[in-house]
C-alpha cells in the first residue's frame, strides 16, 4: 500500500469517526432533554445572541496568540525574519481550511501562501511541526494538572502522575531537539536550527493562554445560561483535553463531533449531560463564528498588503 492510499485512508477513517461523533451527539441532545433546558433558559434570546457574538469575536481575538507563536517560529526559522503583519494574516486566513474535509488544508494553505515571503519548505515544515507539538504539550498539559478528577474517566487519576506524564513528554521533546542538534540530522535534510530555548517558552506561553481564555469563554457562557460550574479548573481540564482529542483524529474537519463528544463523555457527569451537550453546541457555534471573523480580518489584511513578489521585483 502506498503512502498516498495509507493518507486517504486515515483521513477517510477520521471523516468516519467525526460523523459518526455527530450522530451520536445529536441522539444524544434529543434524548437528554436538551431540548426541553433551551426553552427554560433563564436568559432572552436578543441576549443569549449579543453573549455569542461577544464571545466569537473574544475567540478570534484568543487565536491571535497562536499566530503569534507561529511568526515567532517562523522568524527564529529564517535567514531573514519575515514581516510579522503578512505572516498573522496568512494564519488567521488560512485557518478557515480546517473545516474542509480531510482537516489539514489550513496547513497546506499556510505553507503555499507562506512561501511568497521567502520562507522555505523546510523552515515552514518544521515550523508546523513544532506548533502542533506545542499545542498538544499545553493542551495535555492544562488537561493533567487542572481538575481532571471531576471528570468521567479520569477521576481515578493520581495528580503525581499527571505531573509526571507531562514532565516526561517535555523530556522527551527535549531529547528529541537535542539529538537532532548533535548529530546533525537536520543538516541532511536541509531543515535550519532550531529556534531557541526562549522562543519555545514564548510560543508554549502563547499555547497556554489560547487554552486558558477559551476554557474562560466556556465558563462565562455557562453562567449565562445559568448553569452551576463548580470549578473553572473543571471546565480548562475537559476543554483541553477535547480540544486534544479533535486535533489528533485527522480526517474530523475542525475537530467537529469528536471535540464535542470528548467534552460530554468528560463533563456530562459535572455539569449534568444535557447541560454539557447544550453548553459545548453553543460554543461550537462560538468557535466557527470566530475562525470566520478571523478569516475575514486576514483576507482583508492580505488584500491590502498586496503581492509581494510584485513589491520585490518593483524594489
Amino acid at each position: 500500500m502506498t503512502v498516498a492510499n495509507t493518507r486517504g485512508l486515515v483521513r477517510a477513517a477520521g471523516l468516519a469517526i467525526s460523523v459518526a461523533a455527530v450522530v451520536w451527539i445529536g441522539s444524544r441532545f434529543a434524548e437528554s432533554g436538551a431540548p426541553d433546558l433551551i426553552r427554560r433558559l433563564p436568559i432572552a434570546r436578543w441576549t443569549l445572541i449579543v453573549d455569542i457574538l461577544a464571545a466569537a469575536l473574544a475567540y478570534a481575538t484568543a487565536l491571535l496568540a497562536i499566530a503569534f507563536s507561529w511568526w515567532r517560529l517562523t522568524a527564529a526559522l529564517s535567514v531573514t525574519p519575515p514581516p510579522a503583519h503578512p505572516i498573522l494574516a496568512t494564519w488567521a486566513a488560512t485557518q478557515y481550511g480546517k473545516y474542509l474535509p480531510g482537516n489539514v488544508a489550513h496547513y497546506a494553505l499556510r505553507h503555499a501562501w507562506s512561501r511568497r515571503y521567502g520562507l522555505s519548505h523546510a523552515g515552514l515544515g518544521l515550523a508546523s511541526i513544532l506548533e502542533a507539538a506545542l499545542l498538544l504539550i499545553a493542551a495535555l498539559g492544562l488537561a493533567l494538572l487542572a481538575d481532571a478528577r471531576q471528570l468521567r474517566g479520569l477521576s481515578m487519576l493520581d495528580p503525581r502522575l499527571a505531573i509526571a506524564l507531562l514532565v516526561a513528554l517535555i523530556v522527551f521533546l527535549g531529547v528529541a531537539l537535542h539529538f537532532a542538534r548533535s548529530r546533525r540530522f537536520l543538516e541532511r535534510f536541509h531543515v535550519p536550527a532550531l529556534p531557541p530555548a526562549g522562543t519555545l517558552v514564548v510560543c508554549l506561553v502563547c499555547c497556554v493562554a489560547f487554552f486558558v481564555i477559551a476554557a474562560g469563554l466556556l465558563d462565562g457562557l455557562a453562567h449565562a445560561l445559568g448553569f452551576t460550574v463548580e470549578s473553572f479548573a473543571m471546565l480548562l481540564a475537559a476543554s483541553a483535553a477535547s480540544w486534544a482529542a479533535g486535533f489528533v483524529v485527522i480526517g474530523a474537519p475542525g475537530g467537529l463531533g469528536v471535540r464535542e463528544a470528548a467534552f460530554v463523555a468528560l463533563a456530562g457527569g459535572a455539569l449534568g449531560e444535557s447541560q454539557a451537550l447544550l453548553l459545548i453546541g453553543l460554543f461550537r457555534i462560538v468557535t466557527f463564528l470566530g475562525d470566520t471573523l478571523l478569516f475575514a480580518a486576514g483576507a482583508i489584511a492580505l488584500r491590502r498588503a498586496g503581492d509581494p513578489s510584485q513589491s520585490r521585483s518593483a524594489s
